[in-house]
């Protein structure tokens, strides 16, 4: 594959792929706001019970297909850290649209036969986790590859734009771990954190596709 041909399929599946990941709070807006966007998480639009499940489903599998075209091309010319991070991270993307979850998990009066005590959850939502926890490494080290190529990268930015890019990867991950966090304690707004930390790592992915053509320092 020519570099040119890589480059621009690599920028353009990352780019389309950071905001087709996003997409799952303009959906949601659009439908006005079914589940309280406060508490629930972006995975609990495409619960089973959910009339629009497969709205959400579509964007996520469509983003974890362009996170690993973006991830082969890279790994063909470029970091192949960073080529095997979006692989892992689409992979695990489209893992968790096909492992929905029984029921939107902040809202437990939704769970099926929530009156009783001895519900066993199925295969799929106990996978759901497992490829959740799969996507949240991914982009952590994606976060990494970031901010080692950023270093690198020699590009004529300002003061403060040098400093954000530099700040943006180490911000990420700790939204990222902040919404480990707040699953755990409800009271701290996970939905709110989870949706900040998602536009956070779209707007790093836009950020890798404009490193991708800066030349390195010498």
């Amino acid at each position: 594959m020519k570099t040119l041909d890589r480059a621009k399929i690599y920028r353009t599946a990352l780019r389309v792929g950071a905001v087709s990941y996003s997409g799952g709070m303009l959906g949601e807006a659009l439908l006005g706001w079914k589940l309280d966007p406060q508490v629930t998480l972006l995975s609990e639009l495409a619960a089973r019970d959910r009339e629009h499940r497969r709205l959400f489903q579509a964007l996520d599998l469509g983003a974890g297909s362009l996170f690993i075209t973006a991830g082969m091309t890279q790994r063909s010319g470029g970091s192949k850290w960073l080529g095997s991070w979006l692989e892992l991270f689409g992979a695990a993307t489209i893992g968790d649209a096909l492992s929905p979850l029984d029921y939107p998990i902040s809202h437990d009066h939704l769970r099926p036969g929530h009156a009783q005590k001895d519900w066993t959850p199925s295969v799929s939502h106990t996978m759901h986790y497992v490829t959740t926890t799969v996507a949240g490494v991914a982009a952590a080290g994606i976060c990494l590859e970031h901010w080692r190529i950023q270093r690198s990268a020699q590009v004529s930015d300002s003061l403060a734009a040098r400093i954000l890019r530099t700040c943006a990867g180490p911000a990420v991950g700790l939204l990222l771990l902040s919404e480990t966090l707040t699953v755990l304690f409800p009271k701290l707004l996970p939905g709110v954190v989870q949706r900040v930390q998602t536009l956070a790592f779209s707007a790093l992915c836009l950020d890798l596709a404009a490193l991708d053509g800066a030349k390195p320092q010498t």
